[in-house]
């Protein structure tokens, strides 16, 4: 069968499942999703709804798959990779039975890069001609973006830059289509239970406001190889010891990114399965506040301690790295970390001229939970001891962490990012001056050059040496980035599953998903 088309059609599907009993998986969630609205979704809560209710032209399966075709049945690149043409499939639907046109994908696009949008994703269509400039208002028209639909199945993009193998930004949900009708009916409502229409394979069936979230089998999907389980119930629960109990009587089928915390109560341990998560730990600085803004005075804190002493003890869900693009990715293997030296620490701090007073305080910003709060802290004992700087360490939950990170009040961030698209520049875009938010608040147009000089790049070797300038610029010459660690995730998966795969952010994929 040909990869492209290896789609079953709906009624073949339906009649090999005749008879078959009627499965119901149960499964944990953390916190309550805060939007299905896939353009806008941000959080990894959303994301393994998001995955089960929906797909984009392209989909990115378990660790060490290859991308494959998901609404799109093929693409052709033209113009050395500045022309993209997607071919839609004939046979893709959605939930209420319409068939997916280009036009959905188009309208999407163009929504998510509305002026209005508030999307922290949007420049994940930059590369499109006049995507920058129609979503900052530099142009009215949302016809001169570089979005084509020829007929009802062919999509047409025209990029400013060659880029190699853009289909893989389509796999990422805020690029997945929308039904323009729908929106423009239902308001702020197209996305609530009931109304919302997918062409993934499950459909959202019902909400319980901070018990569950149900979703049913979208009898308008078929795959070869899909999932026999007809409804999934999302049991929405704060504490992950009584999770971890539900998993052990039999209620919960697996558990996903498990806090380090409830690991050893697991029972079965044999159930247990690490993944080295493309999640990267940093400290970032805050190059627009005093006395962050001196580049010396930015060096002596990177200098005054190593990612190991601050590595909660005992902890092997959390490796030491040197680079911001992960292993095992182009790019992840030179050192880019200033390295612990107390003496040049001191030096550059003393160079700097900034007047050490019992009046000041280094305010640092990171997560309530663990592992956030407890490296939070030993960077506060490190840098104080090495630097006689006061630091105030303030741990947040997460909605109020991400307002006050925004606002920019404080001199320094440990911030998390997890790449979305399995790409060495996914880790250096949200540093460019296309990113939405500004997180280090520093532009420099020489790291845009050597970041966008690799995502043209024709060959590895060339491509590695522009994301290395990149990296040594941000990390070492101007001091505004330390990489911390990468991250490893536990998940728990019971025996009675069968082809449950997590992808390359620890997100549950169960378009595939058995129960035995």
């Amino acid at each position: 069968m040909n990869p492209l088309t290896r789609y079953l059609s709906t009624s073949a599907v339906l009649l090999a499942c005749a008879g078959a009993q009627a499965e119901v998986l149960q499964a944990h969630l953390p916190t309550a999703p805060v939007s299905l609205d896939w353009n806008g979704a941000s959080t990894m809560i959303e994301a393994p709804l998001v995955f089960a209710l929906h797909e984009g032209l392209f989909k990115q399966g378990g660790v060490g798959e290859r991308l494959t075709p998901a609404l799109a049945e093929s693409v052709l690149r033209e113009d050395e990779a500045t022309t993209y043409i997607f071919k839609i499939r004939k046979d893709a639907k959605w939930s209420d039975g319409r068939p997916v046109y280009a036009k959905d994908f188009a309208d999407a696009w163009i929504r998510l890069l509305a002026p209005t949008s508030s999307s922290i994703y949007t420049y994940y269509l930059f590369d499109i001609e006049n995507a920058r400039e129609y979503n900052s208002g530099k142009i009215q028209e949302a016809e001169k973006v570089g979005i084509r639909t020829p007929d009802d199945h062919t999509l047409r993009i025209k990029l400013k830059r060659p880029v190699a193998n853009w289909e893989q930004n389509t796999a990422f949900w805020p690029l997945f289509p929308v039904r323009k009708d729908l929106i423009e009916k239902y308001g702020s409502n197209w996305w609530r239970a009931g109304v919302l229409v997918s062409a993934g394979p499950f459909v959202w069936e019902s909400y319980e406001p901070g018990k569950r979230v149900i979703l049913k089998r979208n009898p308008h999907h078929a795959v070869e190889g899909g999932s026999n389980v007809d409804r999934i119930e999302f049991q929405i629960l704060s504490n992950h010891q009584e999770a971890v109990k539900r998993y052990e009587d039999g209620s919960f089928r697996f558990l996903w990114n498990l806090p380090s915390a409830v690991i050893p109560t697991v029972k079965n341990r044999s159930s247990l399965v690490k993944q080295p998560l493309m999640r990267g730990h940093l400290l970032t600085l805050n190059a627009a506040r005093y006395p962050m803004t001196n580049r010396d005075f930015r060096a002596a804190i990177l200098h005054s301690f190593d990612p190991e002493e601050i590595r909660p003890e005992q902890s092997d869900l959390l490796k030491p790295v040197s680079s911001l693009i992960l292993p095992p990715l182009n790019g992840s293997a030179e050192n880019h970390r200033l390295p612990k030296d107390g003496k040049l620490a001191r030096e550059r701090l003393q160079k700097s001229r900034f007047m050490v007073s019992n009046q000041f305080k280094l305010r640092i910003l990171t997560g309530i939970s663990e592992p956030y709060i407890t490296i939070g802290k030993k960077l506060q004992t490190r840098i104080s001891e090495q630097l006689g700087i006061a630091v105030e360490l303030d741990a947040l939950p997460s909605q109020d962490y991400t307002t006050y990170m925004d606002l920019g009040e404080y001199h320094a961030t440990l911030i998390t990012w997890t790449a979305k698209v399995l790409s060495p520049q996914d880790f250096l875009l949200p540093y460019s001056g296309e990113a939405a938010h500004a997180r280090v608040r520093y532009r420099n147009p020489f790291f845009d050059q050597y970041l966008f000089e690799g995502i043209r790049a024709k060959t590895p070797a060339q491509a590695a040496k522009s994301f290395g300038l990149a990296q040594k610029l941000l990390c070492e010459d101007e001091a505004v980035i330390s990489p911390l660690f990468q991250e490893t995730a536990t998940h728990a998966v019971s025996k009675t599953l069968k082809n449950l795969r997590f992808n390359h952010m620890g997100v549950p994929l169960l378009d595939r998903v058995q129960i035995k």
